[in-house]
C-alpha cells in the first residue's frame, strides 16, 4: 500500500509539473514567454531528476553518477554520454536499456527528468532547457 501512494504521488507530481512545462511552452508559441517561468521549470526537472536518479540509477551508477562495478560513470570526465551523439540517442538507449534490473520499466517524464539532471550534471545541457523530445535531437553530446 505504501509503495502504490508513494507511486500515485510521484505520478501526480510529474503530471503538474509536465503540465506547467507544456504551459509554458504553448504561451512561448503565443509569443508570451516569462524567462522566470522557464527557469523555475527547467530547474525544477533536473531537480526531481536528481531525486529519481538517487531512487532508480544510483544503486548501479553510484549516487554521484560516479560509476561502480555495476554500471559506468555517466556524471564527470570522462564518461560514454558522447556516444549517443544528442540527448535523443542517449533517451532511446535509457528508456529501453535502463535501469538494469527492469529495463524500460519507468515512465517516459521520468527518463526525460534523469536525463536532464545527468546532463545538467555534465554541463550539457543548454541553460534554462526544459528537456524533452520536441529539443532533445538539437541537443548534441560532446565528449
Amino acid at each position: 500500500m505504501k509503495r502504490r501512494a508513494i507511486v500515485a504521488v510521484t505520478i501526480l507530481f510529474l503530471a503538474i509539473a509536465w503540465g506547467r512545462a507544456l504551459w509554458g511552452a504553448s504561451t512561448a508559441r503565443a509569443g508570451w514567454n516569462p524567462p522566470s517561468g522557464v527557469l523555475i521549470a527547467a530547474t525544477e526537472q533536473t531537480e526531481r531528476g536528481k531525486g529519481l536518479f538517487a531512487m532508480n540509477c544510483a544503486k548501479c551508477h553510484g549516487d554521484q553518477g560516479q560509476g561502480t562495478a555495476d554500471g559506468p560513470k555517466i556524471i564527470g570526465t570522462p564518461n560514454r554520454l558522447a556516444n549517443y551523439m544528442t540527448a535523443m540517442g542517449l533517451f532511446d538507449f535509457v528508456s529501453k536499456e535502463m535501469p538494469g534490473d527492469a529495463p524500460g520499466s519507468l515512465m517516459p517524464q521520468v527518463y526525460w527528468d534523469v536525463l536532464a539532471f545527468i546532463l545538467e550534471s555534465n554541463k550539457a545541457l543548454p541553460p534554462d532547457t526544459i528537456l524533452g523530445p520536441e529539443n532533445a535531437a538539437n541537443i548534441r553530446l560532446t565528449p
